[in-house]
């Protein structure tokens, strides 16, 4: 699924190729990919203006004289600007043309986990649709991110994932954040001392602020709005390396699961709390009672010890 720097790439083409410009005309091959608001999009759309194009958490919002039309590109989304004349794409479900020239917007979801949605007469602020979001990660202040950790009480991976605590980390960004900052992702989230908290939040910001610079990570389906592919993921340190080397320690990249989704960690670099550790050995001491409860039953007794 993109992630924050994936949907900021996209916004970054996007913004000053359509700001100022009007939508001329809408064809639709699906309504049902439209979530919330009308569906019939090409009786809403046409002769507004677009004034701005942003983002907020993994959604993309145009705002247009009169409203908003958000994307979410779900797992495999993707909003591109082409050429009116360009083939289009099987999964291609929404294009809107646009006046001063000849693009059009795109917008193809093969798995149709995204959407689409319209707010009339409403602003980027407005989240009826949406639900709670948290604060962006980029500009949130050390005390807030201190204040959520210790008010989340979870495994710091899953909050992380949580979109109403931290708005736009997914499994890419929250796994290479959590081993630059060498904290491991079953740590529950108010066990974090003041000076790990500092570094996770500074940590989160620079991988962030790296992946932006590089376009984002294309591992499949995601492409930025002018077709090409992001570069991060040449950086990506321990994000499905599992079996590598910890480009740190040499440790070998180690795979769990957290939070219901795979996690990629160096077990040296992001040592295991000692809850982990204690769980670990209390799974490891039954197996070992049965197994010489097993060997003593096959062990023939003496004569003395069965009197």
């Amino acid at each position: 699924m993109p992630e924050l720097p994936e949907v900021e790439s996209i916004v970054r083409q996007l913004s000053p190729a359509l700001t100022g410009r009007h939508v001329r005309a809408v064809e639709m091959a699906r309504r049902d990919i439209v979530r919330g608001g009308p569906h019939a999009l090409e009786d809403v759309l046409p002769g507004r203006e677009v004034r701005a194009v942003t983002r907020r958490a993994k959604r993309i919002q145009i705002e247009l004289e009169g409203g908003v039309l958000a994307f979410h590109l779900g797992m495999s989304g993707r909003l591109t600007l082409a050429a009116a004349a360009a083939p289009v794409e099987k999964h291609t479900h929404v294009r809107i043309r646009l006046d001063g020239g000849d693009e059009e917007l795109r917008f193809r979801d093969p798995r149709r986990f995204g959407g689409i949605w319209f707010l009339e007469n409403a602003t980027t602020g407005q989240g009826r649709f949406f639900g709670e979001v948290g604060p962006e990660p980029l500009e949130l202040p050390l005390k807030d991110f201190r204040a959520i950790l210790r008010r989340s009480r979870r495994q710091v991976k899953a909050a992380l994932l949580d979109q109403s605590i931290i708005a736009g980390l997914g499994n890419i960004y929250a796994d290479e954040a959590l081993f630059d900052a060498g904290v491991h992702p079953l740590r529950r989230t108010d066990t974090l001392g003041d000076d790990e908290a500092r570094r996770l939040l500074a940590s989160i910001k620079k991988v962030l602020r790296r992946a932006i610079r590089c376009n984002g990570s294309t591992l499949s389906d995601y492409r930025r709005a002018d077709g090409s592919e992001g570069d991060f993921q040449r950086f990506h340190r321990v994000y499905r390396k599992t079996g590598e080397a910890c480009p740190n320690c040499g440790e070998v990249i180690a795979r769990l699961v957290a939070a219901g989704r795979s996690t990629h960690l160096c077990p040296r670099c992001q040592p295991a709390p000692q809850a982990v550790v204690n769980l670990k050995a209390r799974a490891r001491t039954p197996r070992r009672s049965i197994e010489r409860g097993r060997r003593l039953l096959s062990t023939p007794r003496s004569p003395e010890r069965q009197r």
